[in-house]
């Protein structure tokens, strides 16, 4: 056989040698006829020669000239063939496609499908992993926080203004708080979530206002009037989007803040869903403490971390005995991290799980499309045997069928771009619950890039197989044996069951993590909040600072406010206190036992915090067990140093003896008179679902602007909801009333981040049950179609219908049973990494392995079935008359 048979007859290539010889092939014909016409005219032979060569001119320049004109042609001839095969391909793919509408659905949807929430989740951790920070240069911002292991604390005042009169290695440095503000238009107050902000602030991190100014050193002077930056947002829905309002007055707290400026629409994570930005005015503090400042800095270019962290550690100690009388804690440091690294926090283990998820739902899908592929490459071997008898290359053929699978994959990418963008959607609105940054993720070009990577990988591994094994094989053999439906080819069968079975070793350890977040939201929904929460309804009221300025207007309000509410139908009992149950726990206060002192240098222990009114205890129902509670003696001023504790802390710092009378000094003051325990009650969640109990002091509460009101009914909270608001409406209407919900409300808030993540990973594992499941009823269906004159036989020789039930099904548990093993022993050792998402039960828990392995059999099982009752239905006699 020549060479030239083995390519097909349409396809006509010249190589680059062929150019080169036809190109002096011409030049020599050229000089031969130039050569015989000076001969014809009387020359001789070789001057002919000469005169024919110096007419010609530059023969080698000429000849590379004539190479590469007709290189290029035949470079351009070629692509245009190429492109015209490929073409051709296409619309040859389309239309078989099209006679397959159900199997074309199939991979369209489930490879489209892992395609979208590959490129949905690869968004989210480019957003917030990848993509750096939206400040400028922001590889040189860090956080800077006060290092006692365990814990990371913030700065006080004192800490900021040490720290910005004797730092050498930053640019600048600025410090920030959260702080909660009642806006009011004249009509109507809302509370409002904001932050307090060095002057420094927005300077540090290179943000420009889209209006009006930046603060300014003479905004921080202390007495100077106050400054507010406000967000767009707030700027288009409260101000009307005005520019005139610029430097005008705007109500916070019931005082007047001259409007400095208005950011831009487009934020950094610092600043999003803040709606205004106070400027801070720090005067020389009497004591180190409280510590209420998260702080920034920048690095000077060319420093080294190391070098800052090294000078931050250095002010902190000539700093500690100047302060010494109300801050103990010898060993506490400063430290610094990476701002990015900071912000991320631990969203690398959440990034991680969601990835692994999406990639293997995404392999699945491929696995599926890759089997049903199998079986129509399969069935089309006739097809295929008569394209390589016509002269078709084996390498042509499997291009053919590639193309096939780029349509297919192309199809899947559009889908899955439909997805992505309303995923993406979907991720900015509930994703922030789990996932740092999600108003950042865009399909912008690396994500788009990651998509086309994606679908290209898609069409080679759902593909590829297909293609190799459809043409493969002698050509008159393929050509016999292709129509029967007789036994069937070994090999194809075993590679489907492989592809299958790696289906459920996929879709297994999915499964199983699903089941462990599952089991953990549930044991963290049974967790005991230490009172009965029925019947109960919390709210958030803030007093105007410019208004009540007295205590004595503090007070009348808050009692008149008390009056009210216990006077609605329906109530039986009114509290206040400054943090909720079962995550509001906002004071987290340091102590020092009078009998047990903490050891020079040591950190002090330190436990949530939470003032209330004597009522509280009967309002939530907490159990008295030693002692009193709390009562209007201790809400006197000279009476302040009495507190009551709960079992946990008892237990913790006076174990095997009453906690009553001991005392201790509080904030690491040594010159403040005691504070006595009085009391013991039971426990109650302040620091979440999923913390363990730490010990609560409970102390009086009095003279606060800011409260939480508790009120216990006597039939369905939310009946009196309304009433509620109308109470604090009508006795102010400049006061904002916010967060009103049911206890029961709150709980399910607290929870609404892991059941997002349980949620999420659930979702994905469905999907891979559903494609598993799919894929061994596709598998189970296509061997009785392969088998059916083989079961006919077994039938009409008087085998019996069970035998063919155990036959069929036999062979697809094996299957599945051969997958389940090995994602269980993947899960197993998997699992272990998401140890810090889980609550209550271990990443190895024996009942959820066993119960995803029981469920992934059981389902396996049922798919197993219908193409078995299928073959044992058959009636031999006609079935074998047809043949």
């Amino acid at each position: 056989m020549s060479p030239h048979a083995r390519k097909p007859f349409w396809y006509l290539r010249r190589g680059s040698r062929a150019v080169r010889d036809e190109v002096d092939e011409e030049i020599r014909l050229h000089l031969e006829m130039r050569i015989q016409a000076l001969s014809a005219e009387g020359l001789p032979a070789d001057d002919a020669r000469r005169e024919a060569l110096r007419r010609f001119g530059d023969l080698e320049g000429a000849r590379q000239y004539c190479r590469r004109q007709d290189e290029q042609k035949e470079a351009d001839m070629q692509r245009g063939l190429r492109f015209q095969d490929l073409m051709q391909d296409v619309r040859i793919s389309l239309r078989a496609l099209l006679h397959v509408p159900v199997l074309t659905l199939t991979v369209l949807v489930t490879v489209g499908l892992g395609i979208g929430a590959t490129t949905v989740i690869f968004s989210a951790i480019h957003a917030a992993l990848l993509r750096p920070l939206p400040y400028a240069d922001p590889d040189r911002l860090v956080w800077i926080y006060t290092d006692a292991p365990p814990f990371q604390f913030r700065f006080s005042v004192a800490d900021y203004l040490a720290l910005e009169a004797q730092q050498t290695q930053f640019e600048g440095v600025a410090g920030f708080t959260n702080r909660t503000m009642a806006y009011s238009d004249g009509s109507a107050a809302e509370l409002l979530t904001g932050r307090q902000v060095s002057w420094t602030y927005f300077g540090l991190l290179g943000i420009e206002p889209a209006l009006g100014r930046d603060f300014t050193q003479v905004d921080a002077q202390p007495g100077s009037p106050p400054a507010v930056m406000v967000s767009h947002g707030f700027w288009q829905q409260r101000l009307g989007g005005r520019a005139d309002v610029i430097g005008k007055p705007i109500k916070l707290d019931g005082a007047d803040y001259a409007l400095a400026g208005v950011l831009a629409p487009t934020v950094g994570p610092l600043e999003r869903r803040q709606e205004f930005f106070v400027v801070a005015q720090f005067s020389p503090p009497p004591r180190r403490g409280p510590f209420p400042y998260w702080m920034l800095g920048r690095l000077r270019p060319g420093v080294d971390p190391s070098a800052a962290a090294s000078e931050l550690r250095g002010i902190n100690r000539r700093i500690f005995p100047i302060w010494r009388s109300s801050y103990q804690d010898e060993k506490a440091t400063w430290s610094l991290r990476d701002l990015k690294a900071r912000l991320v926090g631990h969203a690398h283990t959440t990034a991680g799980l969601a990835l692994a998820a999406v990639v293997l739902v995404w392999l699945i899908a491929c696995a599926n499309a890759s089997s049903l592929l199998i079986a129509r490459v399969t069935s089309r071997r006739r097809e295929l045997a008569v394209r390589a008898a016509l002269g078709a290359s084996r390498g042509r053929v499997v291009r053919h069928l590639l193309v096939e699978s780029g349509v297919l994959a192309a199809g899947a990418a559009a889908i899955g771009v439909v997805l992505a963008w309303f995923g993406i959607g979907l991720m900015q609105d509930v994703g922030a619950n789990y996932f740092p940054r999600t108003d950042e993720i865009t399909l912008d070009g690396p994500v788009l890039s990651v998509l086309a990577a994606v679908t290209l990988v898609s069409g080679l591994i759902f593909g590829l197989v297909p293609a190799m094994h459809g043409s493969g094989g002698p050509v008159d053999e393929s050509l016999r044996s292709a129509g029967r439906s007789a036994t069937g080819s070994l090999p194809v069968r075993r590679l489907r069951q492989v592809l299958v079975g790696s289906q459920f070793a996929i879709s297994t350890p999915l499964l199983v993590a699903a089941g462990l977040l599952l089991v953990s939201l549930n044991e963290l929904s049974q967790v005991d909040l230490g009172f009965d929460g029925r019947n109960m309804i919390a709210g958030s009221v803030r007093l105007p600072a410019a208004r009540y300025q007295t205590p004595g207007s503090v007070t009348s309000y808050w009692d008149e406010f008390k009056r009210r509410l216990e006077a609605l139908p329906g109530v039986s009992g009114v509290a206040f206190a400054d943090s909720l149950p079962p995550d509001r726990a906002f004071n987290v206060n340091n102590f020092d036992l009078e009998d047990f002192p903490t050891p020079v240098g040591q950190s002090q222990p330190a436990t949530p915090w939470v003032a209330v009114t004597p009522e509280y205890r009967r309002v939530l129902g907490l159990t008295l067990l030693e002692g009193r509670f709390l009562d209007e003696r201790d809400i006197q001023l000279p009476n302040l140093q009495s507190v009551v504790v709960d079992r946990t802390w008892a237990a913790r710092f006076s174990p095997g003896q009453s906690a009553l009378g001991r005392r201790f000094k509080e904030g690491g003051c040594t010159q403040c008179p005691w504070t006595t325990v009085v009391g013991v009650v039971s426990d109650v969640k302040y620091a979440g679902l999923d913390q363990p109990d730490q010990g609560t002091v409970y102390s009086p509460l009095s003279g606060e602007l800011s409260r939480f009101f508790v009120l216990r009914t006597l039939g369905d909270p939310l009946i009196l909801m309304p009433s509620v608001r109308q109470v604090a409406r009508a006795l102010d209407p400049d006061v904002p009333l916010t967060g009103v919900a049911t206890i029961d409300e709150l709980v399910a808030q607290s929870l609404q981040r892991p059941r997002s993540l349980s949620r999420l990973v659930a979702g994905f594992a469905l999907v891979a049950l559903v494609l598993s499941a799919v894929g061994i009823y596709g598998v189970m269906a296509y061997y009785v179609q392969q088998h059916t004159k083989e079961i006919s036989i077994r039938l009409a020789l008087g085998g019996r219908a069970a035998d063919v039930l155990r036959l069929v099904v036999g062979q697809g548990m094996t299957v599945v049973t051969a997958g389940v093993v090995a994602g269980l022993l993947t899960a197993f050792a998997s699992t272990r990494l998401m140890s810090s998402l889980l609550f209550g039960v271990s990443a190895a828990d024996a009942s959820t392995f066993l119960a995803v392995s029981l469920f992934l059999m059981a389902v396996a099982l049922a798919a197993c079935v219908v193409p078995a009752r299928r073959a044992t239905g058959l009636q031999p006699a006609a079935l074998l008359r047809n043949e």
